[in-house]
């Protein structure tokens, strides 16, 4: 494994040498895009004009003063962390031959959701943009993630868009910490990795310091309004545990070729993940990823141009839906509302009262609905049907190796 600290300076040619890297990140990023136009490096001609580019002011993002407490955790304020700080939202990779990843185990909150081809895409959540790890390896960005990210204020680090992330970026007028056009600024190629047998899109890899540097450059503010990832029970009230069930261990699916399961570990009060049949690992730390809380979300996911077979992109409904809250080993049904994606996310009771989140980190799966029934706690669906799908349960394919998208 390479290090940070040990990259090369190029005295008076440090600027070629960030541009020959940007050159580099943008070729070896280019097969995968080349096999989905969704992809492409984002031109000035290819992008369609939005309604904030042809005059009107783009909607605000977000509106309001910050909350005095840890947005993605919902905890008091840390050394280091004050009212005002911008959370950061990194996009990683999360095929099978990319892992393992790294930087996932100091992560405040992960997102998961289906890409496309039925695989996923993870983005991390850090409250706290001056201690980001190492992390990734980082890869580009999509609408459905963006609109999580965007009504906390979250300062996005990625490696290209989808032409649709693209447009949603351009209409908020939402600058963000692209590798696309910053290179090496802001992200480091890992050679040791690549050596070891990974894709060259596999080794790319941001901190704290590379992102403080894209900011930088491109003038993104460190401080702003905000709003939390959740509505929290206080940090000084007791946890509220869910009363409905037992879910020591969870099992579902994003699609045939993405099952997920987490085990709550007592001794650490904490739910473990498993992908591929396997624990989920940080490589940084060695630590399995970990969580308090567990949220799974039902949404409507189909394609955004079903009748082109070349384009498998996923179009989400983010409105609101159905879903389970999952802590301390038991769960409970929920329902969730969006909006706009500018609106923060609301988790729900049944009734449609604010049901606030404990304070921790937490693990958030979009699923499609018609992936709900492959849900089980404990080996049964919350229906009552009898049906395990572990990580082991067969598919209808090979687990994919790779990525059509960047």
């Amino acid at each position: 494994m390479g290090s940070l600290a040990s990259r090369k300076e190029a005295g008076p040619t440090k600027r070629a040498f960030a541009l020959l890297t940007a050159l580099c990140l943008m070729i070896c990023l280019g097969a995968c895009q080349a096999a989905n136009s969704d992809d492409a490096p984002p031109q000035s001609d290819s992008v369609a004009p939005s309604s904030a580019s042809a005059g009107t002011l783009p909607p605000t993002v977000p509106s309001g003063p910050a909350p005095q407490i840890n947005l993605i955790t919902g905890a008091a304020l840390g050394e280091g962390l004050a009212e005002g700080d911008r959370p950061v939202a990194v996009l990683v990779n999360n095929t099978q031959n990319t892992m393992p990843q790294r930087g996932l185990s100091g992560a405040d909150a992960l997102f998961e959701m289906v890409a496309e081809g039925g695989i996923t895409r993870l983005m991390a959540l850090y409250a706290d943009k001056d201690t980001v790890p190492q992390t990734g390896p980082v890869r580009s960005a999509r609408d459905q993630h963006l609109q999580f990210a965007m009504p906390m204020n979250s300062i996005i680090v990625h490696i290209g868009t989808s032409i649709y992330a693209e447009n949603l970026l351009n209409h908020y007028h939402y600058a963000t910490v692209n590798g696309m056009y910053l290179g090496s600024t802001s992200f480091w190629f890992d050679e040791g990795r690549q050596n070891a047998g990974y894709g060259e899109s596999h080794c790319w890899f941001t901190d704290a310091g590379l992102i403080a540097a894209g900011m930088e450059k491109n003038q993104i503010p460190a401080t702003g309004a905000s709003q939390s990832l959740f509505d929290f029970v206080p940090y000084d009230n007791a946890p509220v545990l869910p009363e409905e069930g037992d879910a020591a261990d969870i099992a579902f699916r994003f699609s045939d070729v993405a099952p997920v399961t987490l085990s709550y570990d007592a001794s650490s009060s904490r739910y473990l993940k498993n992908a591929f049949d396997a624990p989920q690992i940080d490589e940084s730390t060695g630590m399995q990823l970990a969580f308090d809380n567990v949220l799974l979300l039902f949404a409507e996911i189909k394609l955004k141009n079903p009748d082109d077979p070349n384009n498998r992109v996923t179009d989400f409904t983010l409105t609101g839906g159905t879903g389970y809250y999952c802590y301390g080993g038991k769960y409970r049904a929920i329902r969730w509302s969006k909006g706009n994606p500018e609106d923060a996310l609301h988790i729900l009771d049944e009734s449609g009262a604010v049901l606030p989140v404990n304070v921790g980190r937490s693990y958030v799966a979009i699923v499609g609905s018609e992936w709900a029934g492959s849900l089980t706690f404990n080996g049964v669906n919350p229906a009552g049907t009898a049906e395990p799908v572990g990580d082991g349960a067969d598919s209808s394919g090979p687990l994919p190796q790779d990525s059509t998208a960047g």
